[in-house]
């Protein structure tokens, strides 16, 4: 064998290392919703404590994605990953072992840090080193691991804190990130021929963004949106985001791609993407309180029904990744928006006595729509990317979709409460869906902007290796 395929395997035994490392990482994130009422009685708290703990983690995992693709680009993706390792170790003990809440929170922010690390990892690797169908397969297979982790947090979780404590849940999430750690060990360094320098500005502009417009709806859900609050972090938001794009357009280096940003292989899916997730977070939401609430079922069928969406996005976004290459793009997203949609409207005639069946046929519709769409969207977005900054846009996608799932489950809670205060909890439901339907016909309208192939995706066999083979040559 040549050099180049010894080395091309090493490229290749890195990715799997990135995607069970990040199955194992998903897993941990996804486990401390089970153990929240038990956390908040400790330290004598009621439930609205609650949403400080979700802002600990939603800052962690959004507001330090943009600094983390500098990072990947300047150091190397090997770096972001080990860190998200330790992150995970050091964030879950804290939490175990926190004495004080605040301490907790800061914990939970740890956590959140770690996921940021690794939830945009296997795109930006498999969209630096990887091309044809091998980059469209990996798309598939990233998307597929980190979702099955979400699958099986709040299974493993429930069970541990059932059979121990809550404690013991943390401990379990620190042993996996140090699993995930020494599995990041085995992901090759790949030398950069290029450092950039870090745009300063640009780092506490985004944070202070993201602060501004996380805060906003845990300040309506704590105050109320009648108080008005809230109305302070929105004006943070509104201002940093317009210092943050006037310094930006200036930078020679600039922490976020404006000039990508604007390429319609960036912002058309992107805005596919957000529109989809504000409907499938909301959707997890709706079903929390309609099944326990209205139809007075058990935590347990929310669970399994959560387990269908997210084993359908898992199982499809695996098998759209391996077929990508031989359809159009816009056969694929459609194919994706089509299938979300029946879900959608399944659940908008929803009743009082509707089946469990029903149920878990509508959130598998959704679910698999989502994982259709996802390597493509994903494959799109670092398709027009410059080489050495593949890490930063595709970091800022990632960062962009976790706010639109934050937005979209506050979106349904108050979506839901509103048609709730007519007194039929049943029509809240149905209503809240079909207005979630705007958004689906939203994205059928940017479909018409998504180009039909994608480059790096839809290229000749022969050269399906050649990206690969020069990564191979840096590799050390």
């Amino acid at each position: 064998m040549t050099v180049n395929s010894i080395e091309e395997k090493v490229l290749n035994r890195g990715f799997y290392f990135i995607c069970i490392g990040g199955f194992f990482i998903m897993l941990s994130l996804a486990t401390h919703l089970p153990a929240y009422p038990h956390m908040l009685e400790k330290f004598s708290l009621n439930a609205g404590y609650a949403v400080w703990m979700q802002l600990g983690l939603a800052v962690g995992l959004t507001g330090f994605q943009p600094l983390l693709g500098w990072v990947g680009d300047s150091f190397g993706i090997k770096l972001v990953l080990l860190l998200g390792g330790i992150f995970m170790f050091l964030g879950s003990l804290l939490v175990a072992f926190a004495g004080a809440f605040w301490i907790l929170v800061f914990g939970l922010f740890l956590k959140g840090v770690s996921g940021a690390c690794v939830a945009p990892s296997g795109v930006a690797y498999a969209g630096k080193y990887m091309i044809g169908s091998r980059r469209g397969k990996a798309m598939g297979t990233f998307a597929a691991s980190i979702t099955i982790g979400a699958l099986f947090g709040p299974v493993l979780s429930g069970a541990i804190v059932d059979a121990f404590n809550w404690q013991m849940s943390f401990i379990f999430t620190a042993l996996l990130g140090a699993i995930a750690l020494a599995l990041y060990l085995g992901v090759p360094y790949v030398k950069i021929e290029q450092r950039t320098k870090i745009d300063t500005a640009g780092v506490i502009f985004v944070i202070v963004l993201l602060l501004g417009l996380l805060t906003v709806p845990t300040f309506i859900n704590t105050y109320g949106f009648s108080s008005g609050m809230w109305l302070p972090s929105l004006g943070v938001f509104i201002i940093a985001l317009i210092l943050l794009i006037v310094v930006e357009k200036r930078q020679k280096e600039p922490l976020i791609e404006i000039g990508h940003i604007t390429n319609r292989t960036f912002w058309v899916p992107t805005l596919i993407a957000v529109l989809i997730f504000l409907g499938y977070s909301g959707v997890m939401y709706l079903l929390t309180f309609f099944v326990q609430s209205v139809q007075g079922k058990s935590a347990t069928t929310v669970g399994i029904l959560q387990m269908a969406i997210f084993g359908g996005t898992s199982l499809a976004a695996y098998i759209s990744g391996r077929v990508l290459k031989n359809f159009s793009t816009r056969t694929i997203i459609g194919s994706a928006i089509l299938v979300f949609a029946i879900g959608i409207i399944m659940l908008s005639f929803v009743h009082l006595e509707t089946s469990f069946t029903y149920l878990f046929i509508a959130m598998s519709c959704i679910g698999i729509g989502s994982g259709i769409s996802t390597p493509a969207v994903k494959a799109l977005i670092v398709s027009q990317a410059p080489e050495g900054r593949i890490n930063v846009v595709s970091f800022t996608n990632s960062v962009i979709e976790n706010i639109a799932q934050r937005l979209g489950a506050s979106f349904a809670l108050v979506a839901f409460t509103f048609f709730s205060a007519s007194g039929n909890n049943v029509k809240a439901m149905s209503n809240t869906s079909w207005f979630i339907m705007v958004f689906i016909v939203l994205v059928f309208l940017f479909l018409l902007f998504i180009p039909r192939r994608i480059d790096g995706i839809h290229v000749s066999n022969e050269k399906d290796n050649t990206l690969s083979s020069v990564a191979a040559n840096k590799t050390s």
